[in-house]
């Protein structure tokens, strides 16, 4: 072994938790939309969204769920928002997934709105309500749920209300401006 102290290091990191774990979500195959990092200032919020219907064969699935792709991710909140819109099969899924979103795509500078239809709806309201606390500090700003999905969830007066919320959160303490008494509730 030419550097000895070189695989230590590299060794030690990994058991210490340096790196990150290899997690499913690290594969586009396991989104239905995962938008691109962005530079900050090029989105003002991301969506994270969850669809109605859980996968429990993943291998099965179809090559692209129409209305997730064209409502949600490149159409609704095209020039708003990035879309993260997880394949889930359990509460478990769901995890994983929000935790790598946190961990590899978001920043504290921009808030973030979760959505959720369905069964999936149902994990992601159960998520917030444990995590409200930790959720509310890192950026978030709205959530919208509704117990069975349907087509139009996403409507224009949902993305009214993300709009005011995330203008809500651009004069909240952490970017250090009063808010204009306009904007209050």
């Amino acid at each position: 072994m030419k550097y000895p102290g070189m695989t230590f290091a590299i060794v030690l990191a990994m058991f210490v938790g340096c790196m990150h774990p290899k997690s499913p979500y690290d594969h586009q195959d396991n989104w239905f939309v995962c938008d691109a990092p962005v530079c900050s200032y090029a989105a003002s919020a991301d969506i994270f969204y969850v669809q109605g219907d859980l996968y429990t064969n993943v291998a099965k699935l179809p090559p692209m769920n129409h209305y997730v792709q064209s409502e949600v991710g490149k159409g609704r909140f095209t020039g708003l928002a990035r879309v993260f819109a997880p394949i889930i099969s359990s509460e478990d899924d769901l995890k994983q997934s929000i935790q790598w979103y946190l961990d590899r795509y978001h920043t504290k500078r921009r808030p973030f709105v979760f959505v959720g239809e369905g069964k999936g709806g149902e994990f992601l309201k159960e998520y917030e309500n444990h995590h409200a606390y930790i959720l509310k500090r890192k950026g978030l700003v709205a959530s919208f749920y509704t117990d069975e999905a349907r087509k139009g969830f996403v409507n224009d007066d949902m993305i009214r209300e993300i709009k005011k919320a995330i203008s809500r959160a651009r004069y909240s303490a952490d970017w250090h401006r009063e808010m204009p008494a306009g904007m209050q509730n």
